[in-house]
């Protein structure tokens, strides 16, 4: 009788305790690294939609460094493109990542480093 209350109080924290774990409407409050990296990613991706190659991007925030480090890739799939069309592509999202960062105070000095793997 013991062991069959014991475990089905664990039973009940455990379902109490994974319950409270996956409240998605839990505050919380991203740092501006964090924010700034899916906001530059999502962003990145938004304005690259519609380009011929689909890219996969990997957004870094190196706040040690004050750096944002962009990695593009091609998508599942996608030939790797010629150095022309891979140089094109690191200036406009150097564009975007600069234009981005320009529009707050506290992220227009972040140097950009865009690179095509």
């Amino acid at each position: 009788m013991n062991k069959l209350l014991t475990s089905s109080a664990l039973c009940i924290l455990l379902c109490a305790g994974q319950a409270l774990s996956a409240d998605l409407n839990a505050p919380y409050s991203p740092t501006r690294a964090e924010w700034l990296r899916v906001y530059l990613a999502e962003n990145i991706t938004t304005k690259t939609d519609d380009w011929p190659l689909r890219l996969r991007v990997m957004v870094t925030v190196d706040s040690n460094n004050q750096q944002v480090l962009v990695t593009l890739k091609p998508s599942g799939g996608e030939k790797k493109p010629s150095k022309e069309q891979s140089d094109f592509m690191i200036s406009s999202v150097t564009e975007i990542v600069t234009r981005a960062l320009g529009s707050y105070a506290w992220s227009k000095d972040l140097r950009v480093t865009v690179s095509f793997v």
